[in-house]
């Protein structure tokens, strides 16, 4: 079993912003299949906070335009949810808004694990309907948690708190792909 993260360590407004961030990326992955307009946007912003851009006043507000125009909506099954949240989380995570960073964090922390939960649950009902016989069952959401467990690790550790994020965010990059291709079929399918 995976240990729960420790997210009461992120105790500065920037702990828990990387920490959202993060979680931010690794959905995008799902995000941004089957065409997330502002995809491209969503990109920059999880990088460039990463090296100190003004990522509100540089992609801020095509991303807050996105989610207005498509808010979060209750169906785990459409593509729009995961697009959706992607964003959200991405916003949300830079604009604070809980009664410490740690709360902050905890929120994001439930956000983007029942999105891979949901993931998660989509693929077995999939599997199960399809007929199909399958290894395993995904475990995208225990993967998800085991991701955040070692973020909020190194970034409560962290002298520097954003080189931390970036070596982070440049070693989830590679699973990105990963990610996109075993779940590509079930989102665009939905």
């Amino acid at each position: 079993m995976t240990r729960v993260p420790e997210w009461r360590a992120l105790d500065t407004g920037e702990k828990a912003a990387a920490f959202g961030l993060l979680c931010a990326a690794r959905l995008s992955a799902v995000a941004s299949l089957g065409g997330l307009s502002c995809a491209t946007e969503l990109g920059a912003f999880v990088r460039g906070w990463g090296d100190g851009v003004d990522v509100q006043d540089r992609y801020g507000r095509v991303l807050a335009a996105y989610s207005r125009r498509f808010p979060v909506r209750d169906d785990v099954g459409s593509p729009d949810y995961y697009r959706s949240l992607a964003v959200d989380i991405a916003l949300m995570a830079v604009h604070g808004g809980e009664k410490s960073p740690a709360d902050h964090a905890r929120r994001l922390m439930f956000m983007a694990s029942g999105a891979w939960a949901e993931l998660d649950a989509l693929a077995a009902r999939r599997t199960a309907s399809a007929r199909t016989t399958h290894d395993e069952v995904p475990a995208a959401r225990e993967r998800e948690v085991s991701c955040q467990a070692s973020d909020a690790s190194a970034l409560a550790a962290a002298s520097d708190v954003r080189d931390a994020y970036r070596q982070a965010l440049a070693r989830y990059r590679a699973e990105y792909a990963q990610r996109a291709r075993y779940f590509q079929a079930l989102v665009i399918q939905c």
